[in-house]
């Protein structure tokens, strides 16, 4: 708001939505950033308790500017993230057999969204962009760290045992990225980001031989600055 304040002491030279021809159709810029994100389970699915808390992480990548007019480019981009939080869950299965679990979550993904980015020219040296489309991100690692396990069984179960639950997030995630930013000198780059997950974001979970589904799904807030070449 303070850029946006200062910049509007000078007149700008330039529509505010300007439909001229692009001076170059292909640019790059750099991108880096910290996130909070989470991965939620279904309330419907097996626990009789989950809770899946916020927790930070970085991006770093690399995008290209394919750019139509001076107010739309299409931004394919390349991101390397880790996403991290913490968990608490409890399994009920009967007066005495039951498992309680906490601990924390992490995950290292390559991310690669496609956005439409619309431009509004606030200044000659202010633009304001605001970016939607969709994403696809593959999980190249995960791990899962239990802080507190606490298992007791029932007595009937006649020495089967079962083991905490095994929590795996599924490899591949599809979903929506959008958000706002503003550019400034033609080359400096502040924004912030939504990512929707829109498929279930764990691996169903398997006792015996019956498949639980864990649902949910992932979502992140991604808060970044870069620099346009």
């Amino acid at each position: 708001m303070a850029l946006l304040a200062l910049g509007s002491v000078t007149a700008s030279a330039e529509d505010f939505f300007s439909t001229d021809p692009v001076e170059k159709t292909f640019t790059f810029g750099a991108r880096i950033g910290i996130n909070t994100s989470n991965r939620t389970m279904d309330k419907q699915s097996m626990m009789e308790y989950n809770r899946q808390n916020w927790g930070t992480g970085f991006d770093v990548g690399f995008l290209a500017n394919i750019n139509f007019r001076n107010y739309l480019t299409i931004q394919p981009g390349v991101f390397f993230e880790t996403r991290n939080g913490n968990y608490s869950i409890a399994n009920i299965y009967g007066t005495d057999s039951y498992v309680v679990q906490n601990g924390d979550r992490r995950t290292y993904n390559l991310t690669i969204p496609v956005l439409a980015s619309v431009h509004f020219n606030i200044t000659d040296d202010i633009r304001w962009d605001v970016e939607a489309g969709p994403y696809v991100s593959f999980v190249m690692g995960s791990k899962i760290d239990d802080k507190l396990v606490i298992f007791a069984e029932d007595p009937s179960d006649a020495g089967q045992n079962r083991a905490e639950m095994d929590m795996k997030p599924k490899s591949t995630d599809f979903g929506l990225k959008f958000g706002t930013g503003l550019r400034i000198l033609d080359h400096y780059y502040v924004g912030v980001h939504y990512m929707a997950g829109l498929v279930d974001g764990w691996k169903d979970h398997k006792v015996g031989n019956v498949k639980y589904s864990l649902g949910g799904c992932t979502k992140a807030w991604v808060f970044t600055v870069g620099y346009d070449f």
